[in-house]
């Protein structure tokens, strides 16, 4: 994303607090099982909210940054939360914030689903949600992905083990 080093440390830095404001939110809520109501939606889209006020007094990060903890749920279709911003407009902290987050949150284990192989989210978030991302940092996501994935072991869905000489970014 041609970020200098002090730009990809404030980015690292809005990723690890985008989501500090579910501290604030009733703990029923972060260990429920079944599924969420629309209530329940309702408030843990208040989280950003939540987030942006516990970072916005800090001298050591960028404004930007904490403009994008607060939008870090921002789509470019408007579909985000919690304020249905376009990331057009969006800072480029916010659209690499964004698809961050999505990414570890669908390779981690919830309480309520398992975790996804890293190479099936990169596609859900490629092509499923193709649109609502901004493809320049899904792209670099991709492009480093499968840099770092080389050299890798992976377990095949037939159950052999291989491992990754190449991957073609474009499937």
């Amino acid at each position: 994303m041609k970020c200098n080093r002090a730009d990809v440390y404030q980015a690292a830095i809005g990723g690890c607090l985008a989501d500090c404001g579910m501290a604030k939110l009733p703990p029923r809520l972060l260990n429920k099982t079944e599924s969420l109501t629309a209530e329940d939606y309702e408030e843990i889209h208040n989280h950003p909210i939540f987030s942006y006020k516990m970072i916005k007094d800090s001298s050591s990060i960028k404004d930007s940054v904490k403009i994008a903890v607060l939008e870090h749920h921002g789509r470019l279709d408007g579909t985000g939360y919690p304020q249905r911003l376009k990331t057009k407009s969006m800072n480029l902290f916010s659209k690499i914030i964004a698809v961050a987050v999505v990414f570890h949150a669908m390779t981690s284990e919830r309480t309520y689903r398992k975790r996804q192989s890293p190479f099936k989210v990169l596609e859900m978030i490629f092509h499923d949600d193709f649109g609502k991302f901004d493809i320049g940092v899904v792209n670099t996501l991709l492009s480093g992905f499968a840099n770092f994935s080389m050299g890798n072991k992976v377990k095949l869905n037939n159950g052999f083990i291989a491992e990754i000489i190449f991957i073609d970014a474009s499937s």
